[in-house]
This record gives C-alpha cells, structure tokens and sequence, in this order.
C-alpha cells in the first residue's frame, strides 16, 4: 500500500473509531437517533475504507460491518430495540450493532484476524501476524517533537550503536511500554517507530490473543513471538496491554486461560532478550497491568495529548496532501480552538473540513481550497474524545 493510501487509511479508521465510540455512548444514555446519526457516519467511513482494502476478503469485512451498522441505524432511528424479544439478549445485540465481524474497522493492523485464533478450532498460521516495513516514518509525523527524540536516544540509537552501549552496560532496548489517554498517537508512532528501523512489523490487538479456550490464548502468543524471532529484525506491537497481562493481585479471580497467557506474555518477553525483536506495547490504563508485566518493559514512557505547536504540526500533515490555502489559515487560532484535542480527533478535523470543502466543490464543478471556514466549522463539530476520557 503507498504512503498515501496508508495515511488516507489510518484517518479514515480514526474517523470510524471515533464515531463508532460516540454512536456507543449515545445508545448507552439511551438517545437512539443520536446513536443511529453517528451509526450512519460509521457506514460512510467503513466504505472508504473498504475501497482502500489490499484484499477482497477484507473489503467484504468491512462492507459487511458497514450492513450491520445499516440496520442498527434503521432500528434506532425507528424507535426499534437492537434485541429482538424471541432472540438471545447479548448475541442479537452485538449483531445489529456491528460486533459479530471478526476485526473492529478501528484497527490499523488490516490482517482480519478472528479473535482468539482461527475461530474454528484449526490452528491459526503463525505468518499471517507478519507485515513489511511500515511506509512512514518519523517525518510522517506531525509534533511529538520530546517524545520522537526519547525513541531515538532510547531506542534506536541502542540498536544502531550496540558496542557503545555495551561499554557503558548499557544493553539495547527489547521492551518498550507507551502510556496514556486515548488517542494520543501511540499506535501511529510505533508505526514510524518500524519504519524508522526498517523493521518487520507486527501488530496485534488483545482480541487477537485471548480466548476462553484453555492453552489457546498462550499458544497465540507463542505463535506470534515466534514469527517475530524468526523474521528479526522485528518490531511487535501490542495494544491494548492491559487486556493481556491484567494486575493478578486484590483478589481478582483469573480464568486458567488468562492465567496461561500472563505466564506465556512473561516468558516470551524473557526469551526475547539479547534477540533482534523490539516489543512495544500500548495502554490506556497503565495501573491495571501486572506488576510483573510491567518490569519486563526496559521504558516506559508517556504519551500525553499534544500541545499547542503538536496541534498545529499534525493538522499540517494531515493537510499537507490536500489542497489547502496554507499561508491563508490563522493557525495560531486553529491552536487555540484545538486546546484538549487529541491527535486522533485532529485527522478526523482535517479529514471533516476536506468533506466540507468538496461538498462546496461537488455543488461548483470546481476544485475549492480548504480554508480557515471549513477548519472552524470542522472543529465545532467534533468532540474532543479526551474530554470524555476525563470524565
């Protein structure tokens, strides 16, 4: 996929997320034809990504999904419940409603994975976690100037000078845990992270891994070191840490199944000492990963919301692409108006104002600049996902 398509994909699948999140809060407080409103933004963003899909089986996923969430909005804005009476609560819920796909459209990892394995009691091929070298990477993204100069004092420059580091005891970095709110960039940065190395790349999310089968969330996360030791270099992500090496203490109660996976999460992670592997993970919610977990990490760092001068960068590359009056938007307002806005929220802003100002040319035949207008109307209609994160 070119750098394009892939930057067109990665906002697209911020927007999907982002609406997809709004559309399940809405249902929750109970005000269906607001959800039903953001069910149908989902539909409009899960067909373009479906058109940017590098195989048919993916696209079909997404279409499907996009049908899913179709009749959801239907019943919503009908006054209809997403349970019909004569079916099973939860089972009828997840389907109207999108959740029976195999694979959330917010995920940027594009592999279709089934949770939890192949799904059909077949083992799962281990090759199929394996990507190329991302085609992005640290000048695809825009501010995080302090964190993007902590990845390469602490990581890249460890990996690319390890006889230096020997000298000083100073061992090159396996583990590296990225923390904080949602949406702050860190998968898209780990991204260029294995762009910037050149690595192989894979990502997986928690619900690639766990399964309620015992021994079958451990063999996946066996499987998938293993394909990352034997295609070093290789940089792992895995999101959603949380998820996978829960805190074992306070007398919570773990399945045999969790239980496996944290003591095979634990063992890998030692086993991949001293190997070409980078494993990074990502958490919203860094107090609830195990103690022993969270030692395996060499760094940890944080990744919080971006600044003033972040805000300005990432709006410039989601623009840069875009046929935008640059010299004409007062960017030093656009700053002021972004203020608790995550980078996730800003591509969906960038990506808002490119529709509004095409709507305008769809209506004069003409190609029409993305001006200051359209970034203020883009911005008033887009919520700041970390308000609700710090609700």
């Amino acid at each position: 996929m070119s750098l394009e398509k892939s930057a067109q994909k990665s906002h697209f699948e911020s927007e999907y997320e982002h609406y997809r999140e709004q559309a399940e809060r809405a249902r929750r407080e109970g005000n269906g034809k607001k959800a039903a409103r953001y069910y149908r933004q989902c539909v409009e963003t899960l067909r373009d990504i479906a058109e940017l899909e590098s195989s048919e089986r993916l696209t079909q996923e997404r279409l499907e999904l996009a049908k899913n969430l179709t009749t959801a909005a239907d019943r919503l804005e009908n006054g209809q419940p997403l349970v019909s009476e004569d079916a099973d609560s939860e089972s009828s819920t997840n389907s109207a409603s999108g959740d029976d796909t195999t694979e959330s459209a917010g995920s940027s990892n594009g592999n279709g994975r089934p949770a939890g394995g192949s799904g059909d009691g077949d083992e799962a091929d281990p090759s199929a976690y394996l990507e190329d070298p991302p085609d992005l990477d640290f000048g695809d993204v825009g501010g995080m100037t302090d964190l993007k100069e902590t990845l390469k004092d602490q990581v890249i420059d460890p990996l690319e000078r390890p006889e230096l580091y020997e000298e000083y005891d100073l061992g090159v970095v396996n583990g590296v845990l990225l923390y904080g709110p949602p949406g702050t960039g860190k998968t898209y940065i780990t991204e260029a992270l294995a762009g910037e190395l050149d690595y192989n790349y894979i990502e997986a999310q928690a619900s690639d891994i766990t399964s309620s089968l015992v021994g079958e969330a451990a063999e996946n996360m066996s499987d998938m070191f293993e394909v990352a030791r034997d295609n070093q270099p290789c940089l792992l992500f895995m999101d959603e840490i949380e998820a996978i090496a829960a805190e074992r203490s306070g007398g919570s109660q773990k399945t045999m199944s969790e239980s496996q996976m944290i003591t095979q999460f634990l063992t890998e992670m030692s086993e991949t000492k001293g190997e070409d592997v980078v494993v990074v993970s990502a958490t919203n919610l860094p107090d609830e990963i195990d103690g022993a977990a969270w030692r395996r990490f060499d760094e940890r760092i944080e990744v919080p919301p971006p600044d003033a001068t972040a805000r300005g960068a990432i709006l410039r590359v989601h623009l840069r692409e875009r046929p935008v009056l640059t010299d004409e938007i007062a960017w030093d307002r656009i700053k002021e108006l972004t203020d608790g806005y995550s980078a996730s929220d800003l591509e969906i802003i960038a990506s808002t104002a490119a529709r509004k100002a095409l709507k305008e040319a769809r209506d004069s035949d003409e190609v029409i600049p993305i001006t200051q207008k359209h970034l203020e109307m883009a911005i008033e209609s887009t919520d700041s996902s970390l308000e609700v994160w710090d609700e």
